[in-house]
């Protein structure tokens, strides 16, 4: 048992550390960037990557290298903002219901069973389609999307944890409710709503390159890396670096805070 809880501490610490290095990298990327990535060059129009140009240039001669890192950081930026706004607003919802019961959970749970019952990335490509184009749209889309499963989770756990003996006992020790919230049922929902969190991240930023690669993100000049995608996606046969650079970023990151999320499961599960 030793042995696995310190391979899976060891697995965390080689995640934390490669995102800890991708968050560095977004947040200094407009100083590390070689160029201005809405400066145009017609001189340099779709050059293939070289020594000048590590990643190539795009249709107007914009080096993609520091398009992607000054795109990192609005990326991880909303990503993270998402994520934060997703699960204290589902942990708030679902601690409500779960603590009151009654008409209050039967209201909330049908509303979240509404939003459910629409496959997500519909929903929030409608929702983004009515309000129109623009990031503070498609982190709402994606908002109204995402805090459900939180809420979901924490009403359940809220709602068999109150029931519970020694919940029982401290309210006959004279605890009061919002010391039994604080002191017994947060540090139990807490762990889980952490790892659900740190394994949203990467499929969050999947979904904001998604619409972003619709049209209903970010709006050029700007340096996103689903839009990027967008601008490329006619010049695969002719320029496909225009493609594979932003689209590597992507991945990496996604591979990476996905290994994350499961180290974090791996490492906090109450199970283990």
């Amino acid at each position: 048992m030793r042995d696995k809880k310190r391979e899976a501490r060891f697995r965390l610490c080689l995640a934390l550390a490669a995102a800890v290095f991708l968050v560095l990298l977004a947040a200094f990327g407009r100083w590390l960037a070689p160029y201005d990535p809405l400066e145009v060059d017609y001189g340099a129009v779709m050059a293939p990557p070289g020594r000048e140009h590590l990643c190539g240039t795009d249709r107007l001669g914009r080096d993609i290298f520091s398009r992607i890192l000054w795109g990192a950081g609005s990326s991880f930026f909303l990503t993270f903002v998402m994520v934060a706004v997703t699960s204290l607003t589902g942990v708030a919802v679902g601690l409500t219901a779960g603590l009151l019961g009654g008409g209050t959970d039967t209201v909330l749970m049908r509303l979240i069973d509404v939003l459910l019952a629409f496959p997500g990335s519909v929903f929030a490509i409608a929702v983004a389609g009515i309000m129109g184009a623009g990031i503070f749209h498609t982190v709402l889309a994606l908002a109204l999307v995402w805090w459900t499963k939180y809420a979901r989770l924490t009403r359940n756990m809220a709602s068999e944890i109150r029931n519970k003996d020694y919940i029982i006992q401290a309210r006959f020790g004279g605890a009061g409710d919002m010391g039994i919230l604080w002191r017994y049922i947060l540090p139990n929902i807490l762990p889980q709503a952490v790892i659900m969190a740190s394994l949203d991240v990467g499929g969050m930023m999947m979904s904001l390159a998604g619409l972003s690669f619709l049209g209903l993100a970010s709006q050029p000049p700007a340096p996103e890396w689903g839009y990027m995608l967008f601008e490329s996606r006619q010049y695969m046969q002719t320029a496909p670096w225009m493609m594979i650079a932003p689209g590597a970023a992507i991945l990496i990151t996604v591979i990476v805070f996905n290994l994350l999320g499961d180290a974090v499961r791996d490492v906090l599960d109450p199970k283990e």
